[in-house]
């Protein structure tokens, strides 16, 4: 979201109780600390480069901060990428990971989740997905697991071709809801990284890590710099603010909206055999053997592929269900 904030008068107001990602500085101080995303990082423009171009301030280094960043630099903007702890380290490294075409259709996301979707297919070719990050299509299962308290053999399911191998619990009723045109799978947090090597490498995108505690408003009420912890001043035409659920520590949003974070719970198994497990994504319809009333629980297990980071994925309800 960019911010335009207002001010009545010209002289430069500040606003303090923000957390920000900018771009656009000028010079580093000596107490700011700089990502090294790889080796080969491209060289700093020019003072007169940086100067013929808008700097934008992007605050967050999640997945929304960072895929704006990239973005806007690619189209030739001078980009300062600021996070206060490390780049995708909450829940943009930890989610799922799931893509779906088409699960939004009828409702107001319905063009944007279609547009995303397409978007992180090009994305894989353009940045080898399925090497650097774990892009693939899934097949998307719904299925029903109900617990027993009986001990015994467990139950097969190889009478069911719809169900996975890997499978072995007492499932039923599995019914596909994504095919692999319609489903498909990133590892959050390598997705992110991968957005951000490119971004530094070929774009000139520049990452520092900082806390943002003020920004500058000027004349006409147009953003013109943010201050940093430790003093530094970075000169901005734009800000665009990516906090996430942190959004509520600065004044201004806070005023307007509520965004505020919701825990959740999730588990990374890794398989025996990591070639054994097929893309396929389940959501389950869980019945335990004792508690919950009667009432199914519903995970989700997202598999993820090769050898480097072969795992499996299970997330459950969030702290806020009932």
């Amino acid at each position: 979201m960019a911010a335009t904030l207002l001010a009545p008068s010209s002289a430069p107001t500040y606003l303090p109780g923000l957390r920000l990602t900018l771009i656009g500085s000028r010079k580093l101080s000596k107490t700011t600390t700089f990502i090294n995303c790889s080796a080969a990082q491209a060289s700093p423009p020019m003072d007169g480069q940086r100067h013929s171009k808008k700097h934008v301030a992007v605050c967050g280094g999640g997945i929304i901060g960072v895929c704006t960043a990239y973005f806007l630099a690619k189209k030739g903007a001078a980009v300062t990428l600021i996070e206060k702890s490390s780049v995708a380290c909450a829940a943009s490294g930890k989610a799922g990971g799931f893509l779906a075409l088409d699960w939004c259709d009828g409702g107001p996301l319905s063009s944007l989740a279609r547009a995303s979707f397409n978007l992180h297919r090009s994305l894989a070719e353009e940045l080898n997905g399925p090497d650097n990050y774990g892009y693939r299509a899934l097949t998307t299962l719904s299925l029903t697991v109900t617990e027993s308290q009986q001990s015994g053999s467990k139950p097969s399911n190889k009478a069911n071709s719809l169900i996975p191998s890997w499978v072995d619990g007492p499932a039923r009723s599995p019914t596909t809801i994504g095919s692999t045109q319609t489903t498909a799978q990133v590892h959050p947090q390598l997705f992110t990284k991968t957005l951000l090597n490119k971004a530094v490498n070929d774009y000139g995108l520049e990452v520092v890590i900082g806390k943002v505690e003020r920004v500058g408003v000027g004349e006409g009420g147009r953003v013109e710099s943010v201050m940093i912890e430790g003093g530094r001043v970075v000169e901005s035409d734009a800000v665009v603010l990516a906090l996430g659920p942190w959004s509520g520590k600065f004044e201004l949003l806070a005023s307007m909206f509520r965004v505020s974070g919701l825990k959740a719970h999730s588990i990374i198994l890794e398989p025996k055999e990591a070639d054994a497990i097929t893309p396929h994504a389940l959501f389950l319809s869980y019945y335990p053997a004792q508690g919950e009333g009667g009432k199914p629980m519903d995970p989700e297990v997202y598999p993820r592929p090769t050898v480097k980071w072969s795992s499996k994925y299970t997330c459950g309800k969030h702290a806020g269900a009932k």
